[in-house]
Formats: structure tokens, C-alpha cells, sequence
């Protein structure tokens, strides 16, 4: 006697709690099904569309970053540069040189010229007019016939060796300018630009420090066009074809549609995976290194069908969750024990056991909600059974 009445004294709190404490407008649904196993989540990295890592040509000081990670920069702007007082020292040295270069060479031309237009070989020898006249008509030509010289010999000897003189002062030219082109070069190396319009992703050195030859200096990326890297099962590989477009999912965000821009032609031997890359669009909101997942098509899917409720829907007290089913024909509330399965990103889950495709829920349950209440019109009361136990 005493249990019941203690059943009474509660069911009729219960009774008596205002209609504010029952839900005023409860929402139902009907459970639907979807197949369990169609898409399969696969979580990849954000990554630039391009990016580089710019490393040390020259030893040296670096005296010059251009900003911090995050600042943008257009192509061709000065991102790093180290010291080259050395290298323009040498500069000044070679031209010093090329100078004295090309003075010999202007010589070396007249030189030749003269040779040319006034041949040694025809000079008169020193003295009076009368003895070189003598030389020249006489002397010369009766030396040659008797085989002492040969004026046309000599004079083409001259004339080669006035040559080969320019042609020395031209090659010393070329010498030295190209050792100019050279320390120009190694001036280009100490100054690094962007190639293409971007971010500064990360800084790997500060100003004042000493950087040797290939040591890297700063990671440079583009952030216009930002692609979704994803390392895919190759059974899955058969639901995927370049041009193709999925929906993914970043930082728990509404699905964007993505579009397969390349899929390398060698899978991983050690993973049996193959690296998929997708293009973002470019008015998604994302930066490079955050994690993504993008739902693919299950190639395998046995295409079995599993019923789907809202997570809303779902009341767990103690350790096994439930949920509570309209009976159609007596429009009392029923209790069900629910196991369940995969979670979706459009917030619902999907059952295993415990409900039916077809079958009437209670979306937004009140907290104190018990099998036996009455669904009518849109709103739950406890039904007239219980107050008759």
C-alpha cells in the first residue's frame, strides 16, 4: 500500500508541473535510411597551390628580411638578402682591370693600323736623305737577292704579330668581362625574390645571422589557390577520376565542394595509399597545414541501407542511449533502446538496431519524458494510464 501510494503522491507532481516544463511544440520525424558504407571520410592537410623553400646561394651576413610569416608580397619583391660588400669590392677590382684591358686593346688597333699603312720594313734608316735613298734603292734590294732578308717576309711577319697583339687585347677583354658577368651573377644569388605572388609561410633565420651555401632560408607559398592533400586508399581509387568534384569539411564548417585537380601515377608501397590533391575554392576561408576530410565514394559498398536519426533526437540516461517512437495507432510515446553506428556530418547518426525506417520520432524530447505519454496536436501529455495505475 505503501509503494502505491508513493506512485500516486509522484505521478501526480508530475501531472501537476506547468505545461512550460512538456515541450509546447514538439517536433517529429520520420526515420529514413540511408546505405551505411557509400562514403568513406578521409582527413587530409590544406596546402598552397605552390610553395618553395628559399635557400642560401652565398656565404655571408643576411642584412634584410622583408616581413614576418603571414605578410603578403607581390612577384619580384625583395624577400632576403645577404651582404656583398665583398663581391662589389671584387666588382670594382675586375673593372679596374677590363679598363687597362681595353686601353691595350685601342693601342694594340692603332698599332696594326700603322703596321698596315706604314710597314716598318719601309722606314729609311737614320742618317741623311741622300744615305737612305741610297738604303732603299740599293742596299735592300741587292741584300735580298743575295739571300740576307726578305722584305715581303718580314713585312708579313710584321703584320701578323700587330694581328695577334689585338687579338690578345680583345681576348683579355672577354677574359675580364666575363669574370665581371661572373661577380655580377654572385651579386643576383645574395638577393632572393618572390617568384610569384605570396604569403611568407615561415622565416628561418633573423637578420645578422651567418648563412652558408644551401641553407634554407625562408618557406615562401602561394595563398590565392589552396589545394586539400589527402593520402587515399587505393581500393577507393576506383571512385575517383581527375575533374571529379566531392564534398569535404573543414574545421567542423558547412561542406564546400571540392574538384580533383591531380592524382600522382604511384601509389606508396609502404601504405598502399595514392596522394590525391583537391582545389579549394577560392573563397573558402582556410590557411595551409589545417585538417580537412573530404567524403569519397566507397567503391565496395555492399550498398546495405541503415536507418538515420537526427542527433537531437537522441536521449542518453545512463550508459545506453534511446529514443523515444510515436505509436501510430495509439499515438502513445514508446521508449527504444538504440545502438549506433557512424556519425554524420549533417548531424545525424546513423542506427544499427533498435528503430525502423518508416517509424515516427520525437525530435526534441522533453527531459522528463517517459514511455505512455500522449502525442497529440503537436504537443505531450501524460496519458490518462498512467493516472489509472
Amino acid at each position: 500500500m505503501r509503494l502505491k501510494y508513493v506512485y500516486f503522491l509522484m505521478i501526480a507532481n508530475l501531472c501537476a508541473l506547468p505545461l512550460s516544463s512538456y515541450a509546447n511544440e514538439i517536433k517529429t520525424e520520420i526515420v529514413q535510411s540511408a546505405v551505411y558504407d557509400r562514403f568513406v571520410r578521409l582527413g587530409g592537410t590544406i596546402i598552397p597551390h605552390k610553395e618553395i623553400t628559399i635557400n642560401a646561394q652565398q656565404a655571408g651576413q643576411i642584412n634584410y628580411i622583408a616581413g614576418i610569416e603571414g605578410d603578403k608580397f607581390n612577384a619580384g619583391a625583395l624577400l632576403i638578402s645577404i651582404d656583398d660588400d665583398i663581391l662589389r669590392t671584387q666588382r670594382n677590382a675586375a673593372m679596374a682591370k677590363w679598363q687597362q684591358a681595353a686601353i691595350a686593346y685601342r693601342n694594340s688597333i692603332t698599332q696594326y693600323n700603322r703596321e698596315i699603312w706604314s710597314p716598318s720594313t719601309e722606314k729609311s734608316m737614320p742618317g741623311m736623305a741622300l744615305p737612305g735613298l741610297m738604303d732603299q734603292m740599293f742596299t735592300r734590294p741587292f741584300a735580298n737577292s743575295m739571300g740576307y732578308g726578305n722584305e715581303s717576309i718580314d713585312r708579313l711577319a710584321n703584320v701578323s704579330n700587330a694581328r695577334a697583339k689585338v687579338q690578345q687585347a680583345e681576348a683579355q677583354l672577354r677574359l675580364l668581362k666575363s669574370k665581371i658577368n661572373e661577380i655580377d651573377v654572385l651579386l643576383l644569388d645574395t638577393k632572393s625574390v618572390a617568384p610569384f605572388p605570396g604569403i611568407i609561410v615561415k622565416k628561418l633565420v633573423e637578420a645578422g645571422d651567418i648563412v652558408q651555401p644551401g641553407q634554407p632560408l625562408m618557406i615562401f607559398a602561394e595563398n590565392d589557390h589552396l589545394s586539400l592533400e589527402v593520402n587515399v586508399p587505393v581500393m577507393l581509387m576506383l571512385g575517383i577520376q581527375k575533374g571529379a568534384i566531392f564534398q569535404a569539411r573543414l574545421a567542423n564548417k558547412m561542406p564546400i565542394s571540392v574538384r580533383v585537380s591531380q592524382i600522382f601515377p604511384v601509389a606508396n608501397a609502404q601504405q598502399h595509399t595514392v596522394i590525391v590533391k583537391f582545389d579549394l575554392p577560392t573563397s573558402v576561408a582556410a590557411a595551409p597545414g589545417m585538417y580537412a576530410e573530404v567524403s569519397v565514394l566507397n567503391a565496395s559498398s555492399q550498398g546495405q541501407s541503415f536507418p538515420v536519426i537526427p542527433k537531437s533526437a537522441i536521449v542518453k540516461r545512463g550508459s545506453l542511449p534511446s529514443l523515444f517512437v510515436v505509436n501510430k495507432k495509439t499515438n502513445l510515446v514508446e521508449m527504444k533502446i538504440v545502438r549506433l553506428g557512424k556519425g554524420l556530418h549533417s548531424g545525424y547518426d546513423i542506427v544499427l538496431s533498435g528503430v525502423r525506417a518508416g517509424e515516427t520520432i520525437i525530435v526534441n524530447p522533453p527531459y522528463n519524458i517517459v514511455s505512455g505519454w500522449l502525442y497529440a496536436d503537436g504537443k505531450l501529455q501524460p496519458s490518462n494510464l498512467e493516472s489509472k495505475d
